[in-house]
């Protein structure tokens, strides 16, 4: 279980592997922070193609990122490569609402 990040132009991709709950948290806190930290980043993908679990704290660490980056203008935040059973959590969640899913 890890979350790793890098950047690519102006945009900045998080990726969680493994269980995403709270055991996630300081790392996924961590790598917020830091993809925060870079004034050029316009957009933000979330990379779950290598997580295989989500839970309800996962759910609000995605929202608490959403709403930091709505603070620094970053108004694209993009969950990408998710599951089936994941985006299923996602549309009983209703997350489509506050991201960009696919």
């Amino acid at each position: 279980m890890s979350v790793t990040y890098h950047f690519r132009e102006q945009e900045a991709s998080i990726q969680v592997h493994g269980h995403f709950n709270f055991a996630q948290h300081a790392a996924f806190r961590d790598a917020s922070r830091a993809v925060l930290a870079v004034t050029d980043v316009k957009s933000i993908e979330i990379n779950l193609m290598d997580t295989d679990y989500l839970d309800s704290s996962a759910l609000g660490m995605l929202l608490v990122l959403r709403e930091q980056a709505n603070d620094r203008g970053i108004s694209r935040i993009h969950i990408s490569n998710a599951k089936p059973v994941i985006r299923q959590i996602f549309a009983v969640a209703r997350f489509e609402k506050f991201f960009d899913i696919d």
